[in-house]
């Protein structure tokens, strides 16, 4: 890549100026397909929210991957496990009393928790990648909100983002066009922001960290060299494009 090609990228990545989120809420992070990144973005989200306030999480997927990856990075992060339906129900409402933040990473089975979930958060992030058996495998989900949203009447808000995709491609391109016609007259948004599949971000859990801490030392190790920058490192790409994410979300809840 080119330096006029990098400073055309970082311009487009930072399209969204990061903005500061003002109302305390719970966000979760629910698809019931497993694999699409779900829990590395709620990971990630707990970092990015935790610059802005106090930042609760729930670890209620099964599998308890994000609990586990958030003790190897600080065992003081503080981490509620349960997959019980109604711990949930009963929880989350004293946990968004207690934290500016609750960040909450949905199982990808477990529809009862799910449920518990959707009748508590003010947000849900639907992670789909842009495949069509992905594409198939939202429907549950979506239908899922639409019940909770008719329930709770309009609650919670909804977003679907597309993640693990690959850059410039063709089926990314149709993703996009089927969501949004699968979207219409819904209450769920597509976010314009997309993560697109890095090796970086698949490697930060085993590394015991977050694209977030490893930019923070790429930036010291370029200082400390007293290196000019000349190109985005994909960790950098990868951060930015996370800070779009999570700014659009806090966008929709500070609306």
């Amino acid at each position: 890549m080119t330096i006029a090609q990098d400073k055309k990228l970082l311009s487009s990545l930072n399209s969204q100026s990061s903005i500061v989120p003002n109302n305390k809420k719970i966000i979760a992070f629910l698809s019931q397909k497993g694999g699409v990144g779900k829990t590395t973005t709620a990971v990630h989200a707990r970092e990015w929210f935790s610059q802005f306030g106090s930042v609760g999480f729930v670890d209620a997927d099964a599998q308890q991957s994000s609990s586990r990856w958030l003790a190897t990075i600080n065992q003081d992060i503080p981490v509620e496990i349960t997959n019980e339906p109604t711990t949930i129900y009963k929880e989350l409402p004293l946990l968004r009393e207690k934290y500016d933040f609750v960040i909450v990473d949905a199982p990808g089975s477990l529809e009862e928790v799910s449920r518990a979930i959707l009748s508590r958060c003010d947000l849900v992030a639907i992670p789909c990648q842009p495949s069509h058996l992905d594409l198939d495998s939202n429907i549950k989900t979506i239908e899922m909100v639409e019940i909770a949203q008719d329930i709770r009447g309009g609650k919670p808000q909804a977003v679907l983002f597309l993640n693990l995709a690959k850059e410039g491609t063709i089926l990314l391109r149709e993703a996009k066009e089927t969501i949004d016609a699968g979207l219409t007259g819904l209450e769920i948004v597509r976010l314009q922001s997309i993560i697109h599949r890095r090796q970086c971000i698949t490697d930060a859990p085993g590394q015991q960290t977050t694209i977030f801490s490893l930019v923070e030392e790429i930036r010291l190790k370029r200082k400390d060299k007293r290196r000019k920058k000349t190109s985005l490192s994909a960790e950098e790409i990868a951060e930015q494009e996370y800070t779009n994410l999570f700014t659009e979300i806090a966008e929709i809840i500070n609306a």
